[in-house]
This record gives structure tokens, sequence and C-alpha cells, in this order.
């Protein structure tokens, strides 16, 4: 069979033509790589909202110094003390418990934690329910200006107890200090009154020492040899300080022995704490050392 040379050459102009028609079509595979390009493309039209978010915002900056005036509404009631009242702030509790064992004496950290915890609650709960008194929460300051309250209760210390050692055991030549009383810190807490509003501070100092079990058979042994040896016990002592001009306006103090190990003066224990506390303040506003009110 003979062909025509024409139907020949149209064939072969027709597979050229699929061929070529076939190699414009294989492109689109190559345009998987620009979707891809689309898709990483559509954060920034996300973007475009965030960035226009500031502006949009931006006249929604002058609320937020609202707060200022929230925190004076907060502050308003505390300052709100019923009339007669006095508003007091509760200063840091410096307590510290040893423990004495045949080998020695020394301070755990833990313990004193404990006991500070739990003598600075009872000593809230007492101020709030005593009509007398006003609450009053303690301004955050920054380190040294807590390092300087630390300083005037450790100053608290140290003259409210020369004032009970001398008040109590001075003879005649103190005894008139019951009705002048005129001891003081000096004004360095008048900040604290600025910054808080109140009135006075309810500062309280002492310290326990616990025996170990060791320590404990030794006190027994010298004790059964006619030996007398000190135990251990628990001192406390509070005041209430004027905070314009740092005067003590009131100071007690309690104590409770250990004998044998065995107490019932643990500051570590809540209730207990409570009881010494509330026991301290019995007198008020008089004290052992005071006969006159304070206020």
């Amino acid at each position: 069979m003979t062909t025509n040379p024409g139907l020949r050459l149209l064939a072969v102009a027709l597979l050229c033509l699929c061929q070529t028609v076939g190699w414009a079509q294989e492109p689109p595979p190559e345009t998987a790589p620009p979707a891809e390009a689309a898709n990483v493309a559509e954060p920034p039209a996300a973007e475009t909202p965030a960035q226009t978010a500031p502006d949009e915002t931006a006249p929604a900056e002058t609320p937020p110094a609202e707060p200022a005036p929230a925190e004076a509404v907060t502050a308003a009631p505390e300052m709100a003390a019923p009339p007669g009242t006095k508003r007091i702030v509760m200063l840091p509790v410096e307590f510290i418990v040893y423990q004495k064992s045949v080998a020695g004496i020394e301070a755990v950290p833990d313990w004193s934690e404990t006991a500070r915890f739990s003598l600075g609650q009872a000593a809230i709960e007492m101020l709030k329910k005593d009509q007398r008194f006003f609450v009053v929460d303690v301004p955050e300051f920054d380190g040294d200006t807590k390092g300087l309250l630390r300083e005037h209760v450790e100053l608290f210390k140290l003259v409210g107890g020369n004032a009970l050692m001398f008040v109590q055991y001075g003879g005649k030549a103190w005894a008139e200090k019951k009705t002048n009383f005129d001891y003081t810190i000096g004004n360095g807490l008048r900040f604290l009154s600025d910054a808080s509003g109140a009135d006075c501070a309810f500062l309280m100092v002492g310290s326990q020492v616990t025996q170990t079990g060791g320590a404990a058979f030794m006190q027994f042994l010298a004790a059964a040899g006619g030996v007398s040896v000190a135990g251990g016990g628990t001192f406390i002592s509070a005041g209430i300080v004027d905070l314009k001009n740092g005067d003590l306006k009131w100071l007690n103090s309690r104590q409770g022995m250990q004998m044998f190990g065995v107490t019932g003066s643990d500051a570590r224990n809540p209730a207990t704490a409570a009881e010494m506390v509330t026991k301290l303040f019995e007198e008020f506003p008089t004290s052992k050392v005071l006969s006159f009110p304070p206020f």
C-alpha cells in the first residue's frame, strides 16, 4: 500500500503539534511552588490588621490612666477608720527560735519563720477584733526601706527591753516611770505614717529556747543531783509606737518556762501563739510598766 506523501507530511505536522501542546501543558505542575508562595504570602495580609491595630487602639491609650483613681478608691476605705479609733499598722515580727542540745544552742531558721508567722497572724486577728483600733496594711517598700523598718524593730527591742527591766526591777528610782513613761525610738518612722495613713504601729519581738531530748535528760540528772540548770522557755514583748514622734505609748511582756522539754508557750503552734498574744494584751491600755492609758 502506497502512502501519499502529503498525508505523511500532514501526520508529521500533527505529531509535532501534539508534542508542542503537551509541552505547553507541562508548566502547570511548576505552579505548585507559586501556590506555596501564595500560602506564605498570606501572613503579611494578616499582618496588615495587626499593624493597623495600634493605630486603632491609640485613642484607647487614654483610659489606662484610670488605675490611679481605682487605687484611690480602694485606698479610701482603709483610711475611713471609725471615729475614736486609732489607725494601726503591724510591723514585721522579730522572733527567733533556738534549739538547745547537749552540745550547745543554735538558732533554727525554719522554726523561727513559723513562729513569726503564727505570732503575726495572732496579733493581726487580735487588733482587728479590738474596737479601739483600725488595722491598716503595710505599704510595699523597696529593699532599703524594708531594712529601715527592721532597724526600728531592733531599736524597739533595745529600748523596750531596757524599759521593761528598769521599770520592773530598778527600784524606787524608776517607779515614777509607770506614771511618766517617756521612752521613744525617735521619729524615723514618720514616713510610714505618711505612706499608710496610720497613727501608730504595733511591734512584737522575742525568742524561744527549745530543748532536745538529750538536753532535757541532762537537766533532769542535774536536778536530781541538786544542781539547777537552765532549761528553755519563751519571752515575748509587744508595744505600740506613735508614728509621728516615735514615743512608746504602750509596752508589755510575757514569758513561759520549759522544764525537761515540756512547755505551754511554744510560739510555733498557732493556737499557743494566739493564747500568748491574747494574754499579752489582756492588761491593755495599762501594763506591768504602765499605769495610765496611752491615748
